[in-house]
């Protein structure tokens, strides 16, 4: 921003330059279609390597034929992770998901609280709650859908 004054008073007024490209930028097809099929990166991803827009790549996109977001949740590609909270059990390191060691712990034990005893989803939260298991917000309270989602993850991993 660049201060100037009114010519003929006293004030002066901000003038603000935008940085304009007038030369285009030549995008690679195949290059784009990479990154976004084989490697999972979403379309604001390769925007941000190419420098260019996003609408700018998934007018690309649409001239392969590819439809985006077809097919793939790529918020929840887990080698690509953005979404704002990781599932129970997981963490986000470098836009990654990695097992979180002690919440496996807790999974391990909804899973086997449900499987091996035939409890409910709230007799177990209230178990979790009598051995001083915390959840992620650090309440020693469990509300029923939350044991019941970790339970339906790793019902067949654990």
């Amino acid at each position: 921003m660049v201060d100037q004054p009114e010519y003929g008073t006293n004030t002066s007024y901000l003038v603000d330059f935008i940085k304009i490209t007038l030369s285009a930028k030549l995008l690679d097809s195949n290059e784009i279609r990479d990154l976004y099929l084989r490697k999972g990166l979403s379309a604001g991803q390769i925007a941000v390597q190419f420098g260019v827009a996003k609408s700018v790549i998934l007018a690309r996109l649409g001239d392969l034929g590819i439809r985006a977001g077809a097919g793939t949740d790529r918020r929840t590609n887990p080698e690509n992770y953005r979404s704002r909270c990781a599932p129970y059990g997981y963490e986000v390191k470098g836009g990654k998901l990695v097992p979180n060691k002690a919440e496996l712990r807790t999974c391990r034990t909804v899973v086997d609280l449900i499987r091996r005893k035939g409890l409910s989803a709230n007799a177990v939260g209230k178990e979790l709650s009598r051995r001083g298991i915390k959840s992620r917000s650090g309440r020693a309270h469990w509300d029923h859908s939350t044991i019941l989602s970790i339970f339906n993850r790793w019902k067949d991993k654990i």
